[in-house]
């Protein structure tokens, strides 16, 4: 069951970067052409905001009752966790700041919410671009020495 989990997380975080860098490049566009709020805008927002709960719901059963045991082995052995880079990246620090970027994504997406006008576009272009650099960093790239696959 663990290994289906893991296998969604891996694969969904595509789908995830798809509509936050849609919110992103919509946000930009809007603002240079002065467009208002449109549906579409809308729906990548909300889109990326959905996405982004579910891969963190996701993330959070696979961080407490996974195979590779992050938190178990962070409450076990810290100084060893943090000693091991790949386990320090899985227990801390991949953990810590998804959580910070789907806060920024929430955020920004309440904040445009009582936005008017063309500030709306301005929130989600702020606190998603933010959002989608940490994401961007953090993802365990197969590229990466000692981390994940391409799915």
């Amino acid at each position: 069951m663990m290994t289906g989990f893991s296998h969604i997380h891996s694969s969904f975080r595509y789908l995830v970067l798809f509509f936050l860098i849609a919110a992103v490049v919509d946000a930009f566009m809007a603002i240079s052409s002065g467009s208002e709020y449109s549906k579409r805008s809308k729906l990548f927002a909300l889109g990326t905001l959905v996405l982004t709960h579910i891969q963190a719901l996701v993330g959070l059963v696979l961080y407490f009752m996974g195979s590779r045991g992050a938190f178990q082995a962070l409450m076990n052995d810290a100084g060893a966790v943090m000693g091991n880079s790949t386990m320090r990246f899985f227990s801390v620090e991949h953990a810590l700041m998804m959580i910070v970027a789907v806060t920024l994504i929430t955020m920004g997406y309440s904040k445009s919410k009582k936005a008017e006008g063309i500030k709306k576009y301005k929130t989600i272009r702020v606190f998603y671009t933010i959002a989608l650099i940490i994401i961007f960093i953090m993802i365990p790239w197969p590229f990466m020495k000692d981390f994940g696959t391409w799915f």
